[in-house]
């Protein structure tokens, strides 16, 4: 398999009340299952063998086997600071909230995003998945043709395509929010799609559609990886997620 380089998202300081409760000063540190989140997902990338270098792009304490970068003002200035600090050209992104990541999953995903022939890779999840094994935590989905899914916490990148076409993304990124400025970026047409694929009938729209779209507005071929571990899509990003599973 193609060496990659991994880069760890993790974000900055952990907001006050999750502060208050766990102790811990930056979400990397939470502790679940007896360990610090990041060292999880730590664990599950130095376990698989095509990953040579880990950065990890945050708020977290300095170890041996990975290289701490400083965060940035958001998220996306945090993966362009993790793709400029690849050495290699390809590059798998993981958030530092996956307490339950294992090499396995990571292996399948990375696997699948190579072999795709795409320049982007988004995982997503069956929610049925994440619901049987973590009932305990609620997560967003969505409803599409191929059935109810959840976005995953990982994604892939070309390394030269994705600083190139950073620009797009960043402005997808901040529309996400604003509706308006929302259906100006991905066209009104697939948003009306979207939202009467929620509400009336999920055939309405299909994965294949929404990457055909992505890709036009990125100009670069993208894939969804539709992956059979929920582990990937199961997040620990909210104190209401940790209260739920900290015992």
């Amino acid at each position: 398999m193609e060496p990659t380089t991994a880069v760890i998202l993790a974000g900055g300081e952990l907001e006050p009340a999750w502060q208050a409760q766990s102790g811990a000063r930056s979400r990397a540190e939470v502790v679940v299952g007896g360990a610090p989140m990041y060292q999880h997902v730590l664990r599950a990338l130095q376990s698989v063998e095509a990953i040579r270098a880990i950065l990890l792009v945050g708020s977290a304490p300095a170890g041996e086997g990975y290289t701490v970068i400083p965060p940035g003002a958001d998220l996306l200035e945090n993966v362009r600071r993790g793709l400029e600090q690849s050495q290699t050209e390809s590059v798998l992104f993981a958030t530092v909230d996956l307490p339950f990541l294992t090499a396995g999953s990571v292996q399948f995903f990375l696997g699948e995003s190579l072999r795709s022939g795409a320049a982007l890779a988004y995982a997503v999840v069956p929610a049925e998945l994440c619901r049987a094994r973590f009932p305990q935590l609620k997560r967003t989905t969505v409803r599409l043709r191929e059935g109810e899914v959840t976005g995953g916490n990982l994604f892939w990148a070309r390394r030269d395509v994705a600083l190139r076409e950073l620009h797009r993304l960043e402005a997808l990124y901040r529309a996400r929010k604003q509706p308006v400025r929302l259906a100006m970026q991905i066209g009104l047409g697939l948003l009306l799609r979207f939202l009467f694929a929620q509400y009336l009938n999920p055939r309405l729209l299909s994965i294949t559609q929404i990457e055909q779209r992505v890709a036009q507005i990125l100009q670069t071929p993208v894939k969804a990886i539709l992956t059979p571990y929920p582990e990937v899509g199961t997040d620990i990003d909210r104190l209401e997620h940790w209260l739920a599973v900290r015992g």
